[in-house]
């Protein structure tokens, strides 16, 4: 991987007024509280109410419109599940923040931050609500829409899942890597292999090639997460919109802590750190540096780059031409690479 960020493949983009404006239309624009706190979540109002552009990069949504297009389905067919996975993504963030205490997000405080516990999660569950709609009322093929929600909602409870296994860990004083790269194929896998499979199935893909195009993005997940974990250590804030220190802090069990915690200089800085009423900056620093001398940085690197090598095998057995094919390298190549 090089350490340069790369910019997204520009077919990840070339839906997104069609999708913003399908996303708009699916949250409604009703004029109460509980709407307001909606779009801010989505990225399309600030705090005062002013209109903003904070959605994120939209990954989920563009892959599933990638997918549709790549097995010759258009886009109308493929925006109801394209609308549904970052609704459900963004119900998964509104939760998230809330049971891992993030108070900022992209440099903007989160839902919870703002308003209270009690009420994101109401935001979340309406966010989730409006994900089911939109596979349930949407244009295409109602049989291809009603198998679509199957996939979504299968994928929604490994996260689901996957999300108990990761704040269970919190408690443990050891998890394995074995143990560890289960769980973030649920938390993170399913949704990132969800879309992918969802576009296939809304453009009429055969089942067999639509679940491979699935698998491809549990690889890509996979590589992903671990690119992830390396950013929440070693991560610029600036450029990723989070915390690098409130993993440690936090005690999460990500990649590079798992691995390194097998290291008994590592083990030994963790327990230090673990073990202050509250933990300092040079606190952080130590567990850092260990980690880094126990080679968990170059660990989380290679793991990324091995599941995209899968990935990128796994290309072969999916009937797509090879133009489709380098589009695909392309989107793997833009996750795993990225810095933000």
């Amino acid at each position: 991987m090089t350490s340069t960020a790369m910019p997204a493949p520009a077919i990840l983009g070339q839906h997104r007024a069609a999708l913003e404006a399908a996303l708009r239309s699916a949250v409604g624009d009703d004029v109460n509280p509980l709407a307001a706190a909606v779009r801010y979540a989505m990225g399309w109002e600030d705090e005062s109410g002013t209109t903003t552009d904070a959605g994120g990069k939209r990954i989920r949504p563009a892959l599933c419109l990638f997918a549709a297009g790549a097995f010759g389905g258009s886009v109308q067919e493929a925006l109801p599940g394209a609308v549904a996975v970052e609704l459900v993504h963004n119900f998964s963030l509104v939760h998230d923040e809330v049971q891992d205490r993030d108070a900022e997000r992209h440099h903007r405080p989160t839902v919870w931050a703002r308003m209270g516990e009690a009420q994101a999660i109401n935001v979340g569950d309406f966010l989730y609500t409006r994900a089911v709609r939109a596979l349930t009322v949407g244009p295409g093929d109602g049989s291809r829409r009603l198998y679509a929600l199957h996939v979504l909602n299968d994928a929604i409870s490994r996260m689901i899942q996957g999300q108990w296994q990761d704040i269970a860990f919190e408690a443990r004083t050891t998890v394995t890597v074995e143990e560890y790269l289960d769980m973030v194929t649920g938390k993170t896998g399913a949704l990132l292999a969800a879309p992918l499979e969802i576009g296939a199935i809304l453009a009429g893909a055969p089942d067999e090639a639509a679940a491979a195009v699935g698998r491809w993005g549990a690889h890509v997940g996979a590589a992903f997460q671990a690119q992830d974990d390396y950013l929440g250590i070693w991560g610029n804030p600036n450029r990723t919109g989070k915390s690098n220190t409130n993993d440690i802090v936090r005690r999460k069990k990500t990649l590079p802590i798992v691995h390194g915690s097998a290291d008994p200089d590592v083990a030994a800085a963790i327990a230090r750190t673990h073990g202050q009423p509250v933990v300092s900056e040079r606190d952080v620093e130590s567990v850092v540096a260990a980690l880094k001398h126990a080679g968990s940085d170059e660990y989380c690197r290679a793991r990324a780059r091995s599941q995209a090598a899968e990935a990128d095998t796994l290309l072969e057995e999916i009937p797509l031409t090879n133009t489709v094919r380098e589009q695909f390298r392309a989107i793997a190549a833009y996750l795993v690479d990225r810095e933000s």
